[in-house]
């Protein structure tokens, strides 16, 4: 006996709806950590391994959400890919990952993403419940994912001046290196690195090299290879 149109009707009601999400990670074991942690939560998943690989994929997919890390190597990062996805109004959540406590130590501002695109560091993914709930609360649209304003992270307590002289510095580049491309002077980058070394807690008079203890704070919180033991 075929069942009446209202019978349909309760069927598609209590139908569950799937979840999509895309992940957008050069990196293979996070990838498919990833993939593996959203899959047994329920969602479905899709992945790619480059900008010009996902937007392919989405065409296709059709993702309620992207998770998308910062460097994706060669070719467009994270953060373009998030800018090229909100102009084409895919009508897709967008999320940035990346080992970075925030943007200013990956060499960005604050205000470079989109309007509305969240922020989830990879330190705090290993908890697969709280990830789950930060991917929950972004597409239900509850709240702004912005791990990179957590006061509690790393290298929080610096300005974006500061931030910057430290990045640079940790990239191995001199006082007067570093004053040339901030177009400024040497002693006013000297003067930077004592506020830096004042505020993290570093003895500028220890056996330790100040400059070096605060590379070596800097490549610990951007969870980055420290170059200075190499």
């Amino acid at each position: 006996m075929a069942p009446k149109p209202r019978d349909w009707v309760y069927h598609l009601a209590m139908k569950t709806y799937v979840r999509r999400v895309l992940i957008v990670e050069d990196e293979v074991l996070i990838r498919n950590f990833l993939c593996l942690t959203l899959e047994e939560a329920g969602f479905e998943v899709a992945q790619a391994s480059s900008a010009a690989q996902a937007l392919d994929v989405i065409k296709k997919f059709d993702p309620d959400i992207a998770i998308l890390d910062i460097n994706l190597g060669p070719g467009p990062s994270g953060v373009d890919l998030a800018f090229v996805m909100d102009k084409m109004q895919f009508g897709v959540a967008l999320v940035v990952l990346t080992n970075h406590p925030d943007l200013r130590t990956a060499g960005y501002s604050k205000s470079d993403l989109p309007v509305g695109c969240g922020f989830l560091r990879k330190d705090l993914i290993d908890d697969p419940s709280a990830f789950i709930a930060a991917i929950e609360t972004v597409i239900a649209g509850r709240k702004e994912l912005r791990q990179d304003q957590d006061k509690s992270r790393p290298l929080a307590e610096l300005s974006a001046h500061q931030i910057e002289i430290l990045r640079l510095t940790a990239s191995g580049l001199t006082n007067a290196a570093i004053a040339k491309q901030r177009n400024t002077s040497s002693r006013a980058v000297e003067q930077s690195l004592k506020g830096i070394y004042e505020v993290l807690g570093i003895d500028t008079d220890g056996d330790v090299n100040p400059r070096v203890e605060a590379a070596t704070r800097f490549f610990r919180a951007a969870g980055l290879p420290n170059s200075s033991n190499s």
